[in-house]
């Protein structure tokens, strides 16, 4: 994550990198200000206690993430399918950079802090709500291209299921089998939605045991 010169912001970026790192827990105040270069009393300034620092974190992060992941994504094609995958190919690229070693970071604070901080697990479930909207507003875009009848929030918690997922499982197996599988999948489930016809029957017809074609990481090039 990017360095400021701004004392409040090298706070914010600091801890936010080692929050990403080592955990919430993990992280003490003074190695904070060890790493950012910076006092007690500005330290204490700025933030009260270090649970302010942490929501001015997840702040930080949705505005990364933004600017880094969902605006990219945006600008680089108008498909509404395609976007959704591009912001999916710049996790995946964001694995591969940090050896597996970082993965969602809203995901991982979430699962660390959640019981403990309710006002902070309030905001990361808030951002989510944010990014399901957008990813909602996706699939309003494909207008017909989807059946009629599709539950498009459902789907859009469904795409962003399947990013944290695939996230978690890469960095835990430490490579990108999972994650390109999912992904994968997410692309034949899009495919299949666009066939006309294709909900109706899915609806209808009982689901039966097949036998699935074996992916690969090679699947991840037909993007």
């Amino acid at each position: 994550m990017p360095r400021r010169t701004n004392t409040r912001e090298r706070l914010i970026t600091t801890a936010a990198e080692l929050f990403w790192r080592q955990g919430y827990a993990q992280t003490g105040v003074n190695e904070i200000m060890q790493q950012a270069k910076t006092t007690s009393g500005s330290f204490y300034h700025f933030f009260p206690t270090k649970d302010d620092l942490l929501l001015a974190v997840v702040d930080h992060v949705a505005d990364i993430l933004e600017t880094d992941v969902f605006g990219p994504s945006e600008e680089r094609t108008t498909d509404p399918f395609e976007r959704i995958l591009a912001v999916m190919e710049a996790s995946r690229r964001h694995l591969v950079e940090h050896d597996f070693s970082l993965g969602s970071p809203l995901g991982s604070l979430a699962a660390e802090i959640s019981e403990s901080h309710p006002a902070v697990r309030q905001r990361i479930a808030g951002l989510f709500e944010q990014w399901i909207d957008r990813i909602r507003g996706y699939f309003s875009e494909a207008g017909n291209r989807l059946p009629a009848g599709i539950d498009r929030d459902g789907l859009a918690r469904f795409a962003l299921s399947i990013l944290e997922g695939a996230i978690l499982q890469a960095r835990v197996e430490r490579n990108l089998a999972a994650f390109d599988a999912s992904v994968a999948e997410l692309r034949r489930h899009f495919q299949l939605l666009e066939q006309p016809g294709a909900f109706e029957r899915r609806r209808e017809t009982p689901t039966q045991p097949s036998a699935q074609p074996e992916t690969t990481t090679a699947d991840w090039r037909a993007w």
